[in-house]
Order: C-alpha cells, then structure tokens, then sequence
C-alpha cells in the first residue's frame, strides 16, 4: 500500500511587526531641566571597553530577550553602573541646572548647562560648566562615550572638569519603598558660540559674512588642532561641522584680514566615538617615537572635506588640486618646521577636464574679434574661464 503524500508544510512567515518597548509606567519624565539640582561627588571612572580598541568590558552585555521584555526602569536597577574606588581626595559640589541644551528622553546623554558651586572642601567660587549626564534610564540605544584626559587637548578641546556621580531615587510600584541609584556624569566647558553647520546655515550666505581667508584661516586651526591630538595619542573618529564651534565669532567687518588676533578659538567638541590610544588593548600610539605632531598635509592630502562643504571654496569640489595647492601653502614652506618630516611624495590631484566650449560662443568664434570690438572679445574670453568682463 503506498504511503500517503506527505503533508504540505507551512511557510515560516517573519515576523515584520514593528517592536515597542514594554510599557513602563514607573519611569519618570526626565528630570534635568532648567531648576534641577543635587550633589555630585568626584568619581574615578572605570576604563573604557567595548569595540576592537579596548576589548570586551568587565560583565555581560544585557541580552536581546532582557531588553526587548522587561521594562527599563527593571533593566537600569538589575545593572547599576560599575563602581570603582573613592578618589584620594573626595570632593562635594551643588550642581544647579541654568539651561537646557539637549534635554531629551532617549537621546542618550543629557546635556545641561550648570552651575557648579563647590560644598566640600569650600574652594574656589562657582563655576559654569556644561553637564554631560549618562543616565541609562533616559537612552534608547549604546551611546558610547571616552572623554579625553584632563589637560591633554589644549584649548582645540573644550576644559575637561572630571568625571562625577550622584543618587537620585526611583519609585518602583505603589508599594514598594522608593530606591536609589547611582548615576554618572561628566563637566566640561562651555563653549559659547555656533557649530560651523550652525553658521553656514543661517539665512545670510557664509561667503557673504565671512570671507574667504577668514574662512580658510579657521579651517587650517581645525586641520592642525586635529594633529596635534593624534600626536598626544587622542583620535577624535568624528571630524564634521556639527561638532565644531567657533568661539564667539567677530562681526562680518572684521574678517578681511584673518590676522591673528581676529581669529576667535575653534574648538572640537564630541568625544563619543573618541579613541584613547594608551587606553586601548593594543597600547599603539602612531607618533610616539616623535617630537612634533604630523603635517596635516599629509594627513588631509586625499581628503575631500566634504563635511565642510559650505565653508570651503565651492571650486574644491570639482578641482581637488586647489585644496592640495592650499594645503601646501598654508603648512609647507617655513610652516614645516612645525610638524614631523613627511618622508613619502604628495602627488597633485589632476586637473579637471576642460569645460566644453558653449554654443554660442563657438558661433560667436566664427566672427573676428575685431568685428565685435574688445568688449565682445573678452566676453568671448571669459565664456571659457579666462578673463572676465
């Protein structure tokens, strides 16, 4: 007797719908708004982890199935932040909030412009600093962050106060007695001013307010600031407008000349996806075994400085040697003696192909120039890139 045909099987459908986190009625809104304050104390972070730099942390990842069924009030008080030791000299200070800067929940850290005023031991007068707060109650995603060490990035980085920490309790049901929990923080310096992506943004043309060597001048400040911490072993990983601010910029009329003193600082901010090189599993550091920070030449020789685009010359784009013909003047000649030796040959970029001669010029050709007179002539002139009425 033949066996009977095998059942058909049924399809593996995904599941496509879109996930949501579980409702949490026990997370508060976010509290650091203009009006908040607490106490902070000095805290010695813990090294950094993660990534192929600094090799796997000291606990396990929280897994897929925690973090897609438990609520995340649960998930942040099953996973306090790791604790280490007191510092030698603990210190006290009231942190106050003055100004929302990027207070948002599930943004990652919270930024707040503070007061900062200190309590034990009594010091110096208050301070204003901006606070960067990880509040793991208040992300959606891993947002790493590797601050740079105090004192190591000059004025190109903004100050770096230290990293903190402070309690603040949380409510878990109606019943059950309020809970407290440790939450990190760090102080930098504020840096008032606008981002380059903020300036080339505003409704007036950035060519038209700053000029162009003015322009340039600030670029050359970023591309050497850049250097010089590679050199003291700190890559940055996120060169862009957005993340860097000119320090109180001076008025449209002083930005002819690009002297010195007219400059504002420029400083780069964002250290999120920063790399410290002696605190990585490797130990590398590239300019170790020099004296000077590397020519940024070299660095930036192929380099198109896309994320600059509305504050570079728009004929880079299209003709890559202008930038290079820069670079070479702004860091070669006696500006080489600033930076290591550049052992290998900067080949220029070839230039663009020539443009193709219009229409009606190639009628206007058939004609002699003397036919038109010499205005026509030079109208014919510059219709192909030479002078210009």
């Amino acid at each position: 007797m033949p066996s009977p045909p095998p059942s058909p099987t049924k399809p593996v459908v995904p599941d496509l719908r879109p996930w949501s986190p579980p409702a949490d009625p026990d997370k508060p809104p976010c509290p650091y708004r203009t009006g908040f304050t607490v106490d902070i104390k000095s805290h010695v972070p813990p090294a950094p982890f993660g990534g192929r730099d600094y090799g796997p942390g000291r606990r396990p990842m929280v897994s897929q199935l925690d973090l897609r069924t438990l609520k995340q009030t649960e998930i942040v008080m099953a996973n306090p932040p790791l604790e280490t030791e007191d510092p030698p000299v603990p210190r006290i200070h009231t942190l106050s909030v003055t100004r929302d800067l990027a207070v948002v929940d599930g943004r990652g850290a919270q930024l707040a412009l503070c007061t900062i005023k200190p309590k034990d031991p009594v010091g110096h007068g208050p301070i204003q600093a901006v606070a960067k707060i990880y509040d793991p109650l208040y992300y959606s995603f891993p947002h790493p962050d590797v601050p740079s060490a105090v004192g190591q990035a000059g004025s190109f980085a903004p100050k770096y106060f230290g990293s903190w920490t402070f309690t603040v309790g949380l409510q878990m049901g109606k019943t059950t007695p309020p809970q407290s929990r440790s939450v990190r923080l760090i102080l930098i310096e504020y840096i008032p001013g606008k981002s380059i992506r903020e300036l080339c943004a505003e409704p007036t043309p950035t060519a038209a307010v700053f000029s162009e060597v003015y322009r340039l001048e600030v670029l050359a400040r970023i591309l050497d600031g850049v250097a010089n911490l590679r050199f003291k072993g700190i890559s940055q990983q996120d060169l862009a407008a957005r993340n860097v601010i000119v320090h109180a910029p001076p008025n449209a009329h002083d930005q002819t000349a690009a002297q010195p003193g007219t400059i504002p600082r420029v400083v780069l901010i964002d250290y999120n996806f920063a790399v410290v090189d002696a605190e990585t599993t490797h130990k590398r550091r590239p300019y170790a075994g020099t004296t000077l920070p590397p020519n940024p030449m070299r660095i930036y020789w192929k380099s198109r400085l896309e994320e600059f685009g509305s504050w570079i010359p728009a004929a880079w784009e299209t003709n890559p040697r202008l930038r290079q013909e820069w670079l070479k003047k702004r860091f070669g000649g006696d500006n080489l003696a600033r930076y290591a030796p550049i052992r290998e040959e900067l080949e220029f970029a070839a230039p663009p192909p020539p443009r193709a001669r219009q229409p009606l010029t190639r009628e206007l050709a058939k004609f002699p120039v003397n036919f038109w007179g010499d205005a026509a002539g030079d109208a014919v002139t510059g219709c192909n890139g030479g002078k210009k009425m």
